[in-house]
């Protein structure tokens, strides 16, 4: 357990996307088309800085044809619509963690579905997170969420870890 096929990571996203649904939370999963690995989980919401701005940010959790593991997308934006560069979304988003530390966790890179540019947290220890999480997760892309969100301000309900959902076989 660790790593995942992309079917095995589709399936267990229509999963989460049924949990969410349930909890009435606002999850969507866009698909560009049906190739591998084009179809992706999306939320949006809005947080407020440290400074007080309040910025939008939109997460996008993706399959790494690379790594063989969930990774996680996002954007941030200013409420007048400029994009917060990698130093100013660490600032915002990891401000406790040593700044010699950014490059391993947060990284600008392409989307791999939409081909522009967004901040991602850096896949190259997920499979390894994953499976030291103990008895192997049901679903995934649940754990990681769970795990990788809290590090950019996306948590999740409670109740996704509670509902008869997350315990797929």
């Amino acid at each position: 357990m660790g790593d995942m096929s992309w079917k095995d990571f589709l399936t267990q996203a229509k999963q989460f996307l049924d949990i969410s649904q349930q909890l009435g939370d606002s999850w969507m999963l866009q698909e560009k088309d049906s190739n591998e690995p084009n179809t992706f989980l999306k939320f949006s919401q809005k947080i407020k800085s440290k400074s007080g701005e309040l910025i939008n940010v939109e997460y996008h959790v993706v399959y790494s044809v690379s790594y063989q593991v969930p990774m996680l997308f996002f954007q941030a934006h200013r409420s007048d619509g400029s994009l917060l560069d990698i130093d100013a979304t660490w600032h915002c988003f990891m401000p406790e963690s040593k700044a010699g530390d950014l490059y391993q966790i947060l990284t600008q890179m392409d989307h791999p579905v939409l081909f522009k540019p967004f901040m991602a947290l850096h896949p190259c220890r997920t499979a390894e997170v994953l499976k030291q999480f103990g008895q192997p997760s049901n679903n995934q892309v649940l754990t990681f969420i769970s795990l990788y969100g809290p590090q950019v301000q996306l948590n999740l309900q409670n109740a996704y870890g509670l509902s008869s959902q997350s315990s797929y076989t």
